[in-house]
């Protein structure tokens, strides 16, 4: 009997301890023979054979999903036949979202089959009633069997459909329980299989490890058109969908939404969300540097505060936001190439909003706070800051500077110091 691995779905003819293709650990099964005799027809698409410059693009037009963000993020739509993979941590609002979307669809394209295998239909009802989801062409299963899965697809010929999730649903045509390498491989399969074949839109909403990768065989994901991943911390109120792999599009992109008691809103200026509460006022420590999530630069608010430790204990080095190694090195580069002593200071640093700005252009910006909070001088209104800091304290030159320029210019900014030089 052939062995697969569960990290990378690696088959062997004999199981190893450890996979020579990902390196993880006691990770080989053996996989169990079908027990179904019969072979499904390989030709899942029935389509001739043609030449490429014959292929007409006309039927692949691009289906709005009632969100603008979210079209930006896929790139113009849905594709028909395409299938996402939709993953976050439990709780981060995957099922709110995918019924949000559901709501549109249904609404201006056709019948939508939102397909539970972990709640019952008045759980989803619950969930539904409280964010204003009420279509009469949205349909709601309570079910694990793909057979039945499959003839609710087949009875209610939906244009999109959502499999909450792909963890829980189980084909009697495998051995395995639910979740299962082999029931994952089968299950994912057949319902690829029926996307492109029917020419949905279908939403795989797959469980996530502690690693934050999406659990069960990598040859799924490689599977689906799309992966997205839905992140953000439990105690803001901001989300960030991101690709992470997209056929039909870019994944530099992101999209911005925030939790409120309707569901999840779009964000369509962050710019202006992350700087609300942001005053004019001059204040030493705070300074506005603009990050780029994706390819979208945001404006946010970086604040340090450095106090005196009073010569008791070992200065306290903290932040929010920021990459805490960073901030260390940035510290020895202030304490060395700027003559700044700031060894006996507590150091806390914060990134308002609740956004990570963890790329290496907020470097300037970190500085600057640092050094204005330390000496007590505000930095003058209206002015931003970017750049990456070496370690021998030169500027470094940052991606996309117009970009960010431009951001804020249409935010009123007067004044953004860059790296000199193309950047």
């Amino acid at each position: 009997m052939p062995f697969i691995c569960s990290g990378c779905g690696q088959q062997s003819v004999k199981p190893f301890g450890r996979c020579p293709h990902c390196g993880a650990w006691d990770s080989f099964s053996e996989i169990q023979e079908s027990r179904s005799s019969e072979r499904r027809d390989s030709s899942w698409l029935g389509e001739e054979l043609r030449p490429i410059a014959d292929i007409s693009l006309a039927d692949v037009a691009r289906i709005p999903s009632g969100m603008s963000e979210l079209d930006r993020l896929l790139g113009g739509g849905f594709v028909p036949g395409g299938v996402i993979l939709f993953g976050g941590e439990p709780g981060i609002g995957k099922s709110t979202l995918l019924l949000q979307v559901a709501q549109a669809l249904a609404e201006r394209v056709g019948n939508v089959l939102y397909v539970s295998g972990e709640e019952s239909e008045s759980q989803v009802k619950l969930r539904a009633s409280r964010i204003g989801v009420n279509s009469r062409r949205l349909y709601v299963l309570s079910e694990q069997n793909l057979d039945r899965i499959a003839a609710a697809i087949e009875k209610t010929a939906p244009c999109a459909l959502i499999v909450d999730s792909i963890q829980t649903a189980c084909s009697s045509a495998v051995d395995g329980e639910a979740g299962s390498i082999r029931q994952l491989r089968e299950v994912s399969s057949e319902l690829i299989r029926i996307t492109k074949s029917r020419r949905l839109v279908s939403f795989l909403v797959g469980h996530i490890t502690k690693d934050g990768a999406f659990a069960g065989p990598k040859s799924v994901e490689h599977l689906v058109d799309v992966a997205l991943y839905l992140e953000g911390g439990r105690g803001e109120d901001v989300r960030f969908l991101r690709s992470v792999k997209n056929r039909f599009g870019s994944t530099d992109e992101v999209a911005v939404f925030r939790m409120a008691a309707e569901g999840l809103e779009e964000i369509t200026n962050p710019s202006a969300f992350f700087l609300e509460g942001h005053s004019d006022s001059q204040r030493p420590g705070s300074v506005v540097v603009p990050v780029l999530e994706g390819t979208r630069p945001i404006l946010v608010e970086l604040q340090a505060l450095v106090s005196p430790t009073g010569g008791y204990g070992v200065p306290q080095r903290r932040c929010t936001g920021l990459d805490i190694n960073r901030v260390l090195l940035l510290l020895a580069v202030i304490e060395k190439e700027l003559a700044v002593h700031i060894g006996g200071a507590d150091v806390y640093l914060s990134v308002a909003g609740g956004l990570e700005a963890k790329e290496r252009a907020s470097d300037l910006g970190a500085v600057a706070a640092i050094v204005s909070s330390l000496r007590n001088r505000p930095i003058p209104a209206r002015t931003c800051v970017v750049g990456e800091v070496g370690l021998s304290g030169e500027v470094r030159a940052v991606r996309r500077v117009a970009e960010r320029v431009r951001e804020a210019e249409k935010m009123g900014y007067e004044r953004i110091l860059v790296p000199a030089g193309k950047s």
